[in-house]
């Protein structure tokens, strides 16, 4: 999934509300049940852990009901016009711009730190770009993913097979990688710790990975929470932006250090970056806004993304 989501779609009719929801489940990260409500949307609360700091949603969706979102991303584009066009725009002719340039320097600082390309394992595949874009690097990219229609697509458009069904369920027959990548897909599972420990244990010693997420301690989210609480006019609607469906848990640079070390690994870089919103569908009244956010966002340390690159021990 892109980096930067915006949508009104409206998910009531597929999850319970917060107020049926049954007792809270543990953090990932911590295991601990005590929460702060940040936000309470109706349809479910974004959550954060009192001990930890770790941010989610609540209630957590059902298997099939995040399938359903997830696929209706990419499909449906008056819920999600963004993800809609980036969709398309994910083919054998893609432009050369700063998305493709992003994935590239991905790769070369996994190059780097191993001393070349070997066997990739890119966690939430969609299109199918990135392994794409590592085959033609000499890698030897294996990819997973919990959409039929993406895996349709990478075939069809280069060449790539993705395994399809979630990663945690999925078997790997003894499998071990060189490398393992998540970019734009922690914030969408249930447990992300979990998730990495698959991920820790699939690697060969010494193995990297390198994770990218959207940055909870950035700018625009501090702006929009604000405006929330506050209880300005459109606050509800901003928020159904800001906090979208297929998100499920919000990284800070804390958290997400602590979660990558509680999965075995010894942290390399941990970066923050900007959004790219060339690929992104939106009107001036609403990008020229962002830009000004995004940039004064970096200027004073809180950026969109962050970026992690990470060891085996």
């Amino acid at each position: 999934m892109p980096a930067l989501a915006m949508s009104s779609l409206d998910v009531r009719s597929a999850t319970t509300t917060a107020a049926d929801a049954a007792p809270l489940v543990p953090c990932s990260l911590c295991r601990g049940t005590r929460y702060r409500v940040v936000h309470d949307m109706g349809w479910r609360q974004i959550l954060r852990c009192t001990t930890c700091g770790l941010t989610r949603a609540d209630p957590l969706p059902s298997l099939a009901d995040k399938l359903a979102i997830e696929t209706q991303g990419y499909t449906d584009e008056h819920a999600f016009p963004e993800v809609a066009d980036f969709f398309k725009n994910c083919h054998r002719n893609y432009v050369e711009d700063p998305v493709i340039r992003t994935m590239r320097r991905h790769l070369a600082e996994l190059e780097a730190t191993l001393g070349g390309p070997g066997a990739l394992l890119d966690v939430g595949a969609g299109t199918g770009v990135f392994m794409h874009l590592a085959r033609e690097r000499g890698w030897r990219p294996s990819g997973v993913d919990i959409c039929p229609l993406t895996a349709e697509k990478a075939a069809r458009e280069f060449g790539v097979q993705i395994a399809v069904g979630p990663f945690e369920e999925h078997h790997f027959d003894g499998a071990q990688f060189d490398a393992a990548t998540l970019l734009d897909v922690l914030e969408h599972v249930h447990d992300p710790l979990g998730t990495l420990r698959r991920v820790h244990g699939l690697l060969r010693p010494g193995g990297a990975v390198y994770l990218a997420v959207p940055n909870q301690r950035c700018l625009l989210t501090a702006l929009v929470d604000a405006y929330a609480r506050a209880g300005g006019p459109g606050a509800q609607q901003l928020l159904l932006r800001l906090y979208v469906a297929p998100h499920l848990h919000y990284f800070t640079p804390s958290t997400i250090r602590r979660l990558v070390a509680a999965a075995g690994f010894r942290i390399r870089s941990l970066r923050q970056g900007s959004v790219y919103l060339g690929r992104y569908r939106m009107s001036l009244t609403m990008r020229i806004p962002l830009e000004i956010v995004l940039a004064a966002g970096a200027a004073v340390g809180m950026n969109a993304r962050l970026g992690v690159l990470a060891v085996r021990e």
